[in-house]
């Protein structure tokens, strides 16, 4: 990034080093004089843009990261890339701080390596406790639950019995079920939208993308699925339930104009869907609402409908005669 041609030379101290780890846009500015006649604030200096103001860590942030409105002006040097890449940094010392480690009291078992994977806990010696089996609670939800083994891959999972583990935590009871599908569900969600919302930002600048595609989950419901493209990557925006719903262009462009709407009809180029009448005619009646969004087939759509049409049993026949005429091997087949 542009901060480490213009950082400070000096080797940080370990304050300032614990500093930067628990907030850290410190490191893209220089702190230049604290100003004891205001209450503490600093003289700062941004190693981007060259600019000097004074205040606290909140107008740091508001300045790195464009939050107008902070008394502090934004940092025109500070691009869409390194927007994102400061977001990312913010995130991972909230995530840390989220796992605080706690050191473990002196444990009164011995951990051995068991034959059948993973480690057992054992009675050091004279205990008349019993070995504690660690792995058949886990064993037991795995095959109670149907839950697919290659859950077991997911980081995740690895990592908060890992946390369990590494702190003493007594009290601790895992999220329940109603915790889950709404609290914690909704604060997962509140963060990615932090996260998407540096890609957000550049719909105005280059316009976006509208793309939907329909599928059937593995409970056999039909879904239509929305996504928003752009230079930066896609983003999924959501997908509808058409359960007894009646799938007709109206139906379909109510849906594609909801997305519209969301996403800000000013900031959207194109519309594209598969090649089905259906999805034909809802994409006209977009373009007859908004003159300045286009309707596009999918491209990969058109070349699987061609494909399965000349490979039809029907054509067989018909092909194989135009690729003997094409490569003259016809002349020899009637020769012999």
């Amino acid at each position: 990034m542009a901060s480490s041609n213009s950082a400070s030379s000096t080797t940080a101290t370990p304050s300032q080093q614990s500093s930067v780890d628990k907030d850290p846009l410190w490191k893209h500015v220089t702190k230049l004089v604290k100003m004891k006649e205001r209450g503490g604030n600093m003289k700062i200096k941004c190693n981007f843009y060259n600019l000097e103001f004074t205040g606290s860590y909140s107008r740091v942030k508001a300045h790195l990261l464009q939050i107008k409105g902070e008394g502090v002006s934004v940092c025109p040097r500070v691009t869409t890339n390194i927007l994102l890449q400061l977001r990312r940094e913010m995130a991972d010392v909230e995530e840390r701080k989220r796992q605080v480690v706690i050191p473990l009291p002196p444990l009164s078992y011995a951990l051995l390596d068991s034959a059948w994977g993973g480690a057992e806990m054992l009675p050091k010696q004279g205990s008349k406790r019993r070995a504690v089996d660690k792995n058949s609670p886990i064993n037991k939800a795995f095959n109670q639950e149907g839950l697919p083994f290659h859950f077991a891959r997911n980081p995740h999972y690895i990592k908060s019995y890992t946390l369990a583990a590494n702190n003493n935590i007594p009290s601790y009871v895992p999220p329940c079920y109603n915790a889950l599908r709404t609290t914690l569900l909704e604060k997962e969600r509140a963060h990615i939208e932090r996260l998407l919302e540096p890609i957000k930002t550049t719909w105005k600048e280059k316009g976006v993308t509208i793309v939907s595609d329909g599928w059937t989950d593995i409970q056999r419901r039909p879904l239509i699925n929305f996504m928003v493209v752009t230079k930066n990557g896609p983003m999924f925006l959501k997908a509808v339930n058409c359960e007894g719903e009646y799938k007709d262009k109206f139906y379909i462009s109510s849906l594609i104009k909801e997305v519209i709407m969301q996403v800000g009809p000013q900031n959207v180029v194109q519309v594209i869907t598969d090649n089905a009448p259906v999805c034909k005619a809802a994409g006209m009646l977009i373009e007859t609402m908004y003159s300045h969004i286009f309707w596009t087939p999918c491209v990969v759509h058109t070349l699987n409908l061609a494909l399965k049409n000349i490979c039809a049993a029907k054509n067989s026949s018909l092909m194989r005669m135009y690729m003997l005429s094409v490569t003259g091997l016809q002349r020899l087949e009637t020769k012999h």
